[in-house]
């Protein structure tokens, strides 16, 4: 009978710390994911960042990107007034680059990745 016991209580300690390897190996699996997450979300906002660029490069340069679209090629000089609004808002888009750079670089010092 006494052998029973201590096989059923060495069987649950086995099953416990069992769980608690599981638990641990689930843990890492999240915190993975979720820095897979965050460097996802970065890369599609820094593919956007890369196309407003682009489309600000277009619109200094006097084409538009909907003009393109429809397969109009022709070159509109842009007014001073407009290109000073276009460099008003690169700089802007520019500043907020860097802020969310900045913010992702911390985030993953933060969670220890290299």
């Amino acid at each position: 009978m006494k052998i029973i016991i201590v096989i059923i209580f060495l069987a649950l300690i086995g099953y416990i710390l069992e769980q608690r390897r599981h638990i641990k190996f689930l843990n890492q699996v999240n915190f993975n994911q979720e820095t897979r997450h965050i460097m996802v979300k970065h890369q599609q906002y820094l593919l956007e960042h890369q196309i407003d660029t682009y489309k600000f490069a277009l619109e200094t340069l006097g084409y538009s990107q909907d003009n393109i679209n429809k397969d109009d090629y022709t070159k509109h000089e842009p007014s001073p007034e407009k290109l000073q609004a276009l460099q008003e808002e690169f700089q802007k888009e520019e500043r907020i680059y860097r802020s969310k750079n900045i913010e992702f670089e911390t985030e993953l010092e933060l969670r220890g990745v290299e």
